[in-house]
């Protein structure tokens, strides 16, 4: 298509005549044409900057070893980068992995009730409301009786946020105090 823009503008037509033959804009042909002017050709010229450090096998790397265990850590991943002589900060190997759809995670404080466990704890919520101090009952979210506190809390990644995310589903808890 650019060298279809330039063969019709050395045959002397305008940027007009050309974006009307081609179905292009008028910016898009003045943008071919200045670019064949200055640099001599419209193939795609390489970009400025500094060019990655991790290769793309070592990218393969990251990824096959984050699909066989999501709970590695980055420190981990440089570590195995280093055996294959590719060093690379911790921050660069997050990023590597979050433009290829692997962000980082950490799991759901409680476990995925089901509609079942959700009503049977709804009624019996309901059921006992007076039975308490007013102060002795915790509100929705279960915020205060996970039993199980940060035990079980590891950073992963996981593509797209694939069924990990924090379940809201309205939840009654109730403590003896």
């Amino acid at each position: 298509m650019r060298t279809e823009v330039i063969e019709i503008y050395q045959s002397g037509k305008g940027y007009k005549a050309i974006s009307k033959a081609l179905r292009l804009q008028q910016t898009t042909v003045r943008a071919i044409i200045h670019k064949w002017q200055k640099h001599g050709t419209v193939v795609n010229l390489p970009r400025s900057g500094r060019p990655t450090k991790i290769t793309p096998r070592a990218q393969r790397r990251l990824i096959r070893e984050i699909t066989k265990d999501p709970r590695t850590t980055s420190k981990e991943l440089q570590a195995s980068l280093a055996l294959i002589k590719v060093s690379v900060h911790d921050s660069t190997i997050r990023k590597r992995l979050g433009k290829n759809g692997l962000h980082g995670r950490f799991p759901r404080r409680k476990p995925l009730l089901s509609k079942k466990n959700i009503r049977a704890r709804l009624n019996f919520a309901k059921k006992h409301l007076n039975d308490w101090w007013p102060n002795q009952l915790l509100g929705s979210g279960g915020n205060y009786f996970f039993t199980q506190g940060h035990v079980g809390l590891d950073f992963f990644f996981s593509l797209n946020n694939k069924n990990h995310h924090l379940q809201t589903a309205f939840c009654v808890y109730l403590c003896y105090i």
